[in-house]
């Protein structure tokens, strides 16, 4: 049975108690990679699907990133719970409301109370909406919030702030009517990119700040913007998807290992080109059937010959058993490429090969916390493993603080700001509360926290 692994390019085929590590190389006839993860990245708004009276602006090449974010993300050991922290870190104590005060130098918050906006953030229930939009920041830098106005801000009574609902990247896609000259977003297109029919798909206009009652429905959108894209934000965690990828692969194949007491016997490398031949061999069968090509079809043909290929393999000694392969030599620009099936036998030194595993995975996690932006103190987890001192976590946190919260917050709260704003007319704004950090010999002895509760007993209340 082969088994894809995280990276999308790796298989590990298992036949008769004997492991063979596939893996597809090379670069297609244009020259470019193989790698799921290339992308054109200023030639989205180029190729719009169409979608009725719209053109959807793609979120990526393939219209995939945020599906292939989560997919890479969420089997990972590691990185969900960096993101995680990282949104708890922002949360705080909570949103409250506040007013900048000048302080000198320094512009400091000054917290406030108001009633009228406080019942409306009960009402939206604030503080699982900030939760979700938090994830939304940190996973896919693309917040997505559906605003209902009442009734009675339609009729004129602008005073009456609008309802709001939780959307998500993974659904939602910018898009413009046809024949539109600017080609700039004014709507959003939510549904199921992979399954739904047209009639599935739901259509809001973008919000308007400068008239926020114009729509009985719309969608407040943001992003943290990428250099030179104009529509949506490349998230941040894109470019240490692939380092993700790895970290989660690797205890895949020791745990081969370990449950089936497998030696991998041979490295199997396989020409990108043959794959490219056979998707369009695929392609052509699905126009004659007249039905539409799913790339899952390629994925089962390719688990098909490498199962078929494992179970050669596993029986070379036996008589009867062989191997036949073709290799042709192409140009790539000025280079010849030799393009053909490879069979490497790998010396069956289990320990070496294992720690090597350990390694890749060691450098793996380091990679992912760098790339993730959260100092390893503050993920529960220093550099050699172990936790660091008090001092560095107080200090990691202190800069995190400072470097870490401000735009996140900004982004995160943009919506309700934009909100109270445009209907309560005040300089308020919400945040999110932090509390100041102080090293314990610098407090009291009531105040440190080996003598704090956050619930205290009836007796000592």
């Amino acid at each position: 049975m082969a088994q894809r692994l995280p990276s999308g390019n790796e298989y590990l085929g298992v036949a008769d108690g004997k492991a063979h590590y596939f893996e597809i190389t090379g670069r297609n006839a244009s020259g470019s990679s193989a790698s799921s993860s290339k992308e054109e990245f200023s030639r989205w708004s180029e190729n719009p699907l169409r979608l009725g009276d719209y053109e959807v602006i793609p979120f990526g090449t393939n219209n995939d990133i945020p599906d292939e974010t989560q997919e890479t993300i969420l089997p990972n050991h590691l990185a969900p719970t960096i993101l995680d922290r990282k949104k708890d870190l922002l949360f705080g104590q909570g949103p409250y409301l506040y007013r900048f005060k000048p302080d000198g130098s320094q512009a400091t918050r000054e917290p406030v109370e108001n009633p009228t906006i406080q019942k409306w953030l009960e009402l939206i229930d604030v503080e699982v909406l900030s939760i979700q939009r938090a994830v939304e920041y940190y996973y896919v830098d693309n917040i997505f919030t559906k605003v209902i106005n009442l009734r009675g801000a339609r009729l004129g009574y602008s005073n009456m702030p609008p309802m709001l609902e939780e959307m998500t990247a993974k659904k939602c896609r910018l898009a413009y009517r046809k024949g539109a000259k600017t080609k700039k977003p004014t709507h959003v297109v939510e549904g199921d990119w992979k399954n739904s029919k047209q009639e599935d798909f739901k259509i809001y206009p973008l919000w308007d700040r400068l008239n926020p009652t114009k729509h009985g429905i719309s969608v407040h959108y943001t992003n943290s913007k990428s250099f030179g894209m104009e529509d949506y934000a490349l998230p941040k965690v894109y470019g240490t998807l692939n380092w993700i990828k790895r970290s989660t692969a690797a205890p895949r194949i020791i745990e081969a290992f370990t449950n089936n007491s497998l030696n991998i016997r041979f490295h199997i490398t396989s020409p990108q080109k043959f794959w490219d031949d056979k998707k369009r061999e695929i392609e052509e069968d699905c126009r004659r059937k007249k039905i539409p090509y799913n790339s899952k079809m390629l994925q089962e043909l390719e688990e098909k010959i490498f199962d078929t290929l494992s179970d050669v393999l596993s029986g070379v000694e036996n008589v009867g058993k062989f191997w036949h392969n073709k290799t042709v030599t192409t140009i790539l620009g000025n280079t010849p490429v030799e393009e053909g099936w490879k069979i490497t036998p790998i010396k069956q030194e289990v320990k070496e090969y294992v720690e090597a595993q350990i390694k890749v995975a060691d450098k793996s996690d380091f990679a992912v916390q760098a790339g993730l932006s959260l100092h390893a103190s503050l993920a529960n987890v220093g550099a050699d493993g172990k936790s660091d001192s008090g001092s560095e976590q107080l200090y990691a946190y202190q800069i995190h603080q400072l470097t870490g919260i401000p735009v996140a917050e900004l982004f995160i709260s943009k919506v309700y700001n934009d909100i109270i704003r445009a209907y309560f007319k005040t300089d308020e704004k919400l945040g999110f509360y932090q509390i100041a950090v102080q090293r314990q010999e610098d407090t009291s002895e009531s105040n440190r926290t080996k003598n704090q509760s956050a619930i205290k007993s009836k007796e000592t209340a």
